[in-house]
């Protein structure tokens, strides 16, 4: 807790006394403009530190439609500092008089977790609506302190053991019950073995080891050298072919050996001769052979080919079927990839992709007419393949676009409704987890027609994202004057100037990266417009010349796109000029690109086709269109990709 230098609890009485929780709604639902939300962001960036405003909340505050989520940030604060009866009174009040509010959530669990702290376990339970991976556990406990017949005990520890059994790693208020249960008649080394057995195909060894360490050495045995077959597959497998008479299990060994064929193909293809066919049964081996083949696939191997023509039909799967036609292309194999193109499950064969490649295909073994009318039919949708058509085809590519049906009185009806107003407002003082909430909720029932008019609210006020992907589950991206907005165009254009980059490029990562919306931030911690990790950030910075940004710094256009243009420019020219490899590092990183560049220079609808990583492959597909799309928005005429699309080559 911070220090904030006031006598003992009288800043929390202050602060507590500040709240006025009376169950009512606002005296009026004011959308807000820009001074009543800078006096919100200013009164919740000061709930959030605990402290009382010096004034009273002006009137105007009050009536602002998110009052009630300061006020519940208010009491947030409350409940990790001091929580009493007479707050809990506070809380319980503001849940009942707006249970819909996204910060509701939020309250309810913290009040449900402070109520677990404080030992109050029956009124946890009159309170409990909701599981996280915490509030699970303190339910558990909950109805231990609160249970007290042998009959409802038993029944308990049997339910208990279900949810143990299967439970990922988990928080530290699990411990207790599970403690609890570790002392139940229930709690036996076959439950333990099946949890660590779970772990270990989930590849979660750090929980795996904490369970094996429980177990009788006859026991653990065997899934102590599953482990060590995770962590060091290599030495682990020698060691096995060492020893033929050693006993194994099958799902250890295979995924100890998947392990290595995708990290160290060449030792997992010298290894598997030295393990012995005559060790596994026929599906067994071709299980192994299977692994082979994808592990030498990724890295874009040639003797991939032999090894996928040597596979038995009923090892062949969905991953097994796309890489061996990969691999033929990587190799300019083109009559086998044909032949695996149409040995493709219906599903599969169908996709736009694979009936490009057919096509290409087709075109390469002499069958050019066939191949145009595919081509010709591919090029009439929107999507990288379709534009690749156009391009094989030497045609300018044309979007299939159409017209958005604007209906202002609709746009006007749905921006008076409260929830897309406080969506709105969520948005624009920053709080967008809570604003996607609001809004999914209030367009999520609307009819199409209507949910296109959000859409557009949307977009004006430049929530591209909640746009977009109405669009997306409207089938409706061909409407490209929201699917591709005027978005930071000025930025864009300054910052493609200052580094000698086409601005397209840059509107096409933005659109990939945040969909325009400036305070994103992916799972890794990538943030802003551009999705840039800090250490990338900061050394681009230094040579810059420029100070390093915070993340926060990273949510300004001003210093993202400039930051995110410049590592773009440092890419093409680590890459010798070449779009896709550039775009691909972006992505990926440049380590790991150099690593698949091609020995002789490669169609680069090809090279993209066999990137090893399925995010990055669909990432720079997705560029490619992004570009495609937006220039034709921009300008009005098809676009020229022969530049972009050049073979690629290692420089």
């Amino acid at each position: 807790m911070m220090n904030l230098r006031l006598p003992p609890l009288r800043w929390l009485a202050v602060f507590v006394g500040a709240l006025a929780v009376t169950g009512a709604a606002p005296t009026r639902a004011a959308p807000g403009d820009a001074d009543v939300r800078e006096q919100f962001r200013l009164a919740y960036a000061q709930a959030e530190r605990g402290l009382a405003g010096s004034a009273p909340d002006s009137e105007v505050l009050r009536g602002y439609v998110l009052y009630p989520d300061l006020q519940a940030a208010r009491l947030l604060f409350a409940l990790d500092a001091a929580a009493d009866s007479e707050l809990d009174k506070k809380v319980d009040a503001l849940l009942a008089a707006y249970p819909d509010l996204p910060v509701a959530r939020e309250l309810r669990r913290r009040w449900l977790l402070s109520l677990a702290d404080r030992g109050l376990w029956s009124e946890f339970l009159r309170r409990y609506t909701q599981a996280d991976e915490a509030l699970v556990c303190h339910y558990y406990l909950a109805r231990i302190q609160t249970t007290v017949s042998a009959e409802e005990r038993t029944a308990l520890a049997a339910e208990l053991a279900d949810f143990w059994r299967t439970a990922p790693q988990m928080p530290a208020a699990c411990l207790p019950p599970f403690r609890w249960l570790e002392q139940q008649p229930v709690f036996t080394t076959a439950l333990v073995v099946q949890r660590a057995r779970n772990a270990l195909h989930a590849g979660n060894l750090e929980l795996a080891d904490w369970l094996i360490r429980k177990l009788p050495e006859v026991d653990a045995a065997p899934l102590r050298r599953w482990a060590r077959l995770l962590r060091d597959p290599g030495a682990e497998l020698a060691a096995i072919a060492a020893n033929p008479q050693l006993e194994v299990e099958w799902d250890a060994l295979v995924a100890g050996y998947g392990t290595l064929a995708v990290r160290d193909p060449d030792r997992a293809l010298q290894l598997l001769p030295r393990l012995g066919r005559e060790r596994f049964d026929a599906r067994q081996y071709a299980q192994l052979q299977r692994w082979t083949a994808l592990g030498l696939s990724w890295d874009r191997r040639p003797e991939a080919i032999e090894w996928f023509q040597a596979l038995p039909d009923e090892v062949a799967d969905e991953r097994v079927h796309e890489w061996r036609v990969r691999s033929a292309l990587w190799q300019r194999r083109m009559e086998l990839a044909s032949v695996w193109l149409h040995g493709l499950p219906p599903r599969v064969g169908e996709q736009s992709g694979w009936a490009y490649w057919r096509a290409r295909s087709l075109q390469a073994v002499g069958r050019e007419q066939q191949a145009i009318q595919l081509f010709r039919t591919l090029a009439q949708e929107n999507g990288y393949y379709s534009l690749l058509s156009a391009w094989r085809l030497g045609e300018p590519y044309r979007p299939r676009a159409r017209a958005f049906p604007d209906d202002p009185a609709a746009q006007r009806e749905l921006g008076e409704r409260l929830p897309i107003v406080r969506a709105r407002e969520l948005y624009f003082v920053g709080r967008d987890h809570w604003a996607n909430i609001e809004w999914i909720r209030a367009t999520r029932d609307l009819d199409a027609a209507m949910r296109l008019q959000a859409a557009r609210l949307a977009s004006r006020w430049g929530w591209h994202l909640q746009a977009v992907t109405i669009l997306a589950e409207l089938d409706a991206l061909d409407i490209l004057e929201v699917s591709y907005p005027e978005a930071f165009d000025d930025y864009i254009r300054r910052s493609a100037r200052d580094v000698g980059l086409p601005p397209e490029w840059i509107y096409g990562l933005m659109r990939q990266e945040s969909l325009f919306h400036p305070r994103a931030v992916s799972p890794s911690n990538a943030y802003g417009l551009l999705q840039l990790l800090l250490p990338t950030a900061r050394e681009v910075a230094r040579r810059r010349g420029e100070p390093a940004p915070s993340p926060e710094d990273l949510f300004e256009p001003e210093v993202n796109i400039p930051l995110g243009a410049t590592y773009l420019s440092e890419m093409r020219s680590r890459f010798g000029g070449q779009f896709v490899p550039a775009v691909a590092a972006y992505n990926a990183g440049p380590n790991a690109v150099k690593r698949w560049l091609p020995q002789t220079p490669l169609d680069a609808d090809i090279w993209i086709e066999n990137v090893p990583y399925t995010q990055t492959r669909g990432y720079v597909q997705k560029v490619l269109w992004h570009i495609a799309a937006r220039g034709w928005r921009k300008q009005g005429e098809p676009q020229d990709l022969s530049p972009l699309l050049r073979p690629v080559q290692a420089q």
